[in-house]
């Protein structure tokens, strides 16, 4: 971990600060959730607005079952990106989650996070990501594009909010890593010459 905490500069030059998360994290990870649109979090299978789940997400990190950044601005959490170990079974896969504050969306955010956890992804020798959206999420679609994600499988009215009743379709995508990888190289050493 010694490259962290690292410095990104966002498009209309705001500085942010990303980090593992830590165990004092619980609070700001649960002010920052509940400032979240609730339909935005639909994708997760626990209800991460409520405080136990949120102790429970953190605790994950703390077991090895996840990797977790946050994204912080004046000491602010403004977004959550994470790997999430697919098991034993399925030791070389993993899923990858990713919250951005509304606030900082379309500033480049998401697209450098997505990019620092593949490279994580890479270091902990996964070979496969897979992510759950909703198809009328436009800009983590366009993420998920650059890269090459392919879907596998649409659910269609699989996700449903307790309280609005809504349904929407959930989409699995995955991306064989290594793939990446070789990309990744070949682009490196265009720029190191």
């Amino acid at each position: 971990m010694d490259e962290y905490p690292k410095e990104l500069d966002l498009i209309d030059k705001t500085r942010v600060t990303i980090r593992p998360v830590e165990p004092v994290d619980v609070d700001g990870l649960y002010e920052f959730l509940s400032k979240i649109p609730r339909l935005d979090l639909l994708i997760y299978k626990d209800d991460i607005t409520k405080w136990k789940n949120v102790e429970n997400w953190l605790a994950a990190s703390n077991y090895g079952k996840a990797f977790q950044l946050v994204a912080l601005s004046e000491d602010k959490i403004v977004a959550n990106g994470s790997l999430h170990s697919e098991g034993l079974s399925w030791s070389h896969a993993a899923e990858l989650k990713l919250i951005i504050d509304s606030d900082y969306r379309g500033m480049g955010l998401g697209s450098q996070l997505f990019n620092i956890l593949l490279y994580e992804g890479l270091k902990r020798h996964f070979q496969k990501i897979i992510v759950r959206y909703m198809p009328d999420n436009i800009s983590f679609t366009k993420i998920l594009n650059h890269y090459g994600f392919k879907p596998e499988t649409v659910l269609s009215c699989y996700v449903k909010d307790e309280l609005s009743s809504i349904t929407k379709d959930l989409v699995i995508a995955s991306y064989d890593l290594e793939s990446w990888e070789r990309r990744f190289e070949f682009y490196s050493s265009i720029y190191r010459q």
